[in-house]
C-alpha cells in the first residue's frame, strides 16, 4: 500500500510476521516483527540497506526481516 506520507507493507517468512514502513524517497524501514499469533509481543527494528539501527536482537527476527524487506524490494 502506498500514499503520499508512506510507503507500507506486510509479510510472513516462516513462523513470523512482519510489517513495514518508509518513506517514499526514502531507504530506512520502520518494522515491527513478531511469531505469528503473538502480535502483541513485537520487537521494532529500522534498517538501512540491510543493516540494522540497533545491533541487539533475535537473530530470527532479523532473518524473517531481512528475507521480507527483499520481497518488498524486488515488487
Amino acid at each position: 500500500m502506498e500514499n503520499e506520507d508512506k510507503v507500507t507493507r506486510t509479510g510472513t517468512m516462516g513462523d513470523y510476521r512482519v510489517i513495514g514502513w518508509r518513506h517514499p524517497e526514502g531507504t530506512s524501514w520502520h518494522v515491527k516483527v513478531w511469531l505469528v499469533g503473538s502480535p502483541n509481543d513485537w520487537l521494532g527494528y529500522t534498517v538501512t540497506a540491510g543493516q540494522f539501527e540497533l545491533k541487539t536482537g533475535a537473530k530470527a527476527h532479523k532473518e524473517a526481516v531481512l528475507h521480507v524487506i527483499g520481497e518488498w524490494e524486488s515488487e
